[in-house]
């Protein structure tokens, strides 16, 4: 009597607990695939074309906030909510956007002023005469100071601080292709296309610390991920990680061909690039094809904001920003 009483209990408990056992099941079946680990979803597609074709975009530390150059207008855009928030003409061409901001400014380039932008405020501050012939511009955030490069080969650094200019007096390297500094500002990377290679500096003694050989003229020069400073190199069908300290090539992430344009997440485990027949394309730090698209047409601008969650990214082709999310 006693067994048949307790076996009842056992099947009137499997009876109770049984739809509750469907529940998990179906939760485990049903539950969606894996977040990737990087941007790759449009969240907002943003027109341009009251404003001009989008060329040069950078995300700023100010959060969710990105800054897009269309002719000779700086856009303020709101990447968390796709909001064009501010233009501001700055009235002549502008030559280069500065890689970073300081103290929640960001700056752009034309050919003889740095231009700060206030980014709380909205508005272009008076800017800065730096001297005629400016092309290349990167900033050292924790220095505060800007570097710019001029067609002369020139170097000048601005304390973003006091607004002081000061004129370096050699000339580093000729046929300058590119600047990017650290962001303590002890190191500063040119490319140099007489010499054919990236080369760093010491700013204190400007002794040569090391150097890259490079088999072509240097597309593009920007600060890595901490430690880094990346390039792209004509012929070359990769993204080079070097490092600050001594200007050694730590590792490169290769693409199907030569982009044109890249970025890279900021911890170097994946990639961006643009790349002819293709479009935009995203690759592990392994080597593998994560992503590939050409809903963007041929990306002229890449960039991800600092905490990895957001892409941007400028069509010149279709005349839009495109806010990707993960």
């Amino acid at each position: 009597m006693n067994e048949w009483i307790n076996s009842s209990g056992r099947v009137i408990l499997l009876l109770m607990f049984f739809p509750f056992m469907l529940i998990q099941m179906s939760c485990i079946f049903d539950s969606p695939s894996a977040i990737p680990g990087y941007p790759s979803r449009v969240d907002f597609s943003i027109p341009f074309e009251s404003v001009g074709t989008p060329s040069m975009c950078e995300c700023t530390c100010v959060q969710d906030l990105a800054l897009v150059i269309a002719g000779n207008n700086i856009v303020l855009v709101d990447i968390a909510y796709g909001d064009m928030l501010s233009v501001l003409d700055v009235g002549v061409e502008i030559r280069d956007l500065g890689d970073t901001d300081v103290e929640g400014y960001g700056y752009v380039l034309t050919d003889s002023l740095l231009h700060p932008v206030d980014l709380v405020g909205e508005h272009l501050d008076p800017p800065l005469n730096i001297g005629s012939g400016a092309k290349f511009i990167s900033i050292s955030g924790v220095d505060n100071t800007a570097w710019i490069v001029h067609e002369n080969d020139c170097l000048t650094k601005v304390d973003l601080l006091t607004h002081e200019v000061f004129g370096i007096p050699s000339k580093l390297l000729a046929d300058c292709q590119g600047i990017a500094a650290d962001q303590n500002g002890d190191v500063i990377f040119l490319a140099g296309g007489s010499r054919r290679v990236i080369a760093a500096f010491d700013t204190e003694t400007w002794i040569e610390i090391g150097s890259c050989s490079v088999q072509g003229d240097v597309i593009s020069l920007f600060p890595g991920p901490p430690g880094f400073t990346c390039a792209l190199v004509e012929g070359s069908n990769e993204l080079w990680f070097i490092k600050n300290e001594n200007c050694d090539l730590y590792k490169m992430i290769t693409f199907p061909v030569v982009p044109t344009t890249a970025a890279s997440m900021p911890d170097g485990s994946y990639a961006y690039a643009a790349c002819d027949n293709i479009g935009m394309i995203i690759v592990a730090e392994s080597g593998q094809i994560e992503h590939r698209t050409n809903e963007f047409g041929h990306p002229q601008s890449i960039d991800l904001s600092s905490d990895g969650q957001r892409a941007v990214i400028c069509s010149a082709e279709y005349e839009t920003v495109y806010i990707l999310i993960k």
